[in-house]
């Protein structure tokens, strides 16, 4: 089976993939909206290093961005690299949801594509948590249909802000601390963020299953859920990859 190049273009990281449903090979950089289409094209050819006839055996590439100044230069680099251009998710994308909010055009490419691979692998009501920059929620129902979520600051958001609006707090290691008591500030802000985030997502799911009434799949993903995951009570499945899969699956729809 042929492989793809997925991109996923966050925030504060940029995830970029090669691979299809049997594995990923993935790589998390720094997005900079300064880097040009020929320093992006120099970082493919550094990371993935293929030969011609490697690359000729792509079927394509994708392209899912929260960073509209990111996205030009990101397709023009591909499209040098592969000489065609990637698929780009939005406005008259096929993803196989129904989008059932006020404004469907306001959902980020990267909870389409989070919500497009939840279902895939639960093929059931589902919801999907992506710890990144932001903390989202979103789910999906067994009838294939989007039907909202939540958004929250993420910990280094949290983190950011205790520091910069506080003249004598730290920045801290985001680990998981082994106790919950900290018995110096140091501890004492590892503990407000890691286990007050997982105390903020058990208890965002116990809402949302209340309001729901089902019981769905939950799917962790984003670059913090290993840290948080040990601290969450309820039961999570955890997904590295999940925005990739769901890409290659929102890739194999439009083509």
């Amino acid at each position: 089976m042929k492989k793809i190049i997925a991109i996923d273009i966050g925030n504060t990281e940029t995830t970029v993939g090669i691979g299809n449903k049997d594995g990923w090979d993935s790589y998390r950089f720094t997005t900079r909206d300064a880097n040009t289409p020929d320093e992006l094209l120099a970082l493919f050819n550094s990371t993935f290093n293929l030969i011609d006839d490697k690359r000729n055996e792509l079927a394509g590439s994708i392209v899912c961005s929260v960073v509209p100044q990111v996205t030009n230069n990101m397709v023009q680099a591909i499209e040098k690299y592969l000489d065609f251009p990637p698929i780009v998710v939005g406005p008259g994308i096929k993803t196989g949801l129904k989008v059932n909010i006020d404004n469907p055009k306001e959902l980020g490419p990267d909870r389409i594509a989070n919500s497009v691979a939840g279902y895939k692998i639960a093929e059931s009501d589902v919801v999907i948590v992506d710890l990144g920059t932001a903390t989202t929620f979103d789910i999906v129902n067994n009838k294939k249909e989007y039907l909202g979520g939540a958004i929250a600051p993420g910990i280094k958001i949290s983190l950011d802000a205790l520091t910069s609006k506080t003249a004598s707090l730290k920045s801290v290691e985001l680990d998981l601390p082994k106790k919950v008591v900290g018995k110096n500030t140091y501890e004492a802000i590892q503990s407000g963020l890691i286990f007050g985030h997982a105390s903020m997502i058990d208890s965002m799911i116990e809402k949302l299953l209340q309001e729901l009434g089902t019981k769905p799949k939950i799917i962790l993903t984003g670059g913090l859920s290993p840290i948080i995951q040990p601290a969450l009570n309820l039961n999570a499945q955890y997904e590295e990859n999940l925005t990739l899969v769901g890409l290659e699956e929102i890739f194999n729809l439009n083509n």
